[in-house]
């Protein structure tokens, strides 16, 4: 895996091999909405570097800190459309049961569908079985 991007609130591994990207959420918690912006743009800045179209991502939420305030999803909404859209296949590892719900509303509301589960080998297999999509 090669890392392409470190900072306190997500690391981002690349396996070329097996064509996904892993994005982990780290437990540090956001100081403010335009800390949310910085490091997010970031995030997106590093998986452009990618083509989306032959590789799959993993998401990796477990450790963040749970947050929904009106304000957060506001300020967050357009920014994980932008870093999830146009991958092949995408998977979400949740800590809880809460958790799960928030990813799916997420789903529903983006129109991008996720398979979301506390299964990681569940979810790796899921990833290791995307046919490449092309547009």
């Amino acid at each position: 895996m090669l890392e392409v991007l470190r900072n306190a609130h997500f690391v981002v591994t690349v396996d070329h091999t097996a064509k996904f990207v892993r994005v982990t959420r780290t437990a540090e918690p956001f100081d403010s909405l335009e800390q949310i912006e910085q490091k997010c743009l970031e995030l997106i800045a590093a998986l452009a570097l990618l083509d989306r179209r032959t590789m799959s991502l993993f998401l990796d939420i477990r450790a963040a800190p749970a947050r929904n305030d009106p304000k957060f999803e506001e300020a967050t909404r357009r920014l994980r459309i932008a870093a999830v859209r146009g991958f092949a296949r995408i998977a979400v590892l949740v800590q809880t049961s809460a958790g799960a719900l928030q990813v799916q509303r997420h789903s529903r509301e983006d129109g991008i569908d996720r398979l979301i589960s506390d299964n990681e080998h569940e979810l790796l297999a899921y990833l290791a079985a995307a046919p490449p999509r092309h547009r």
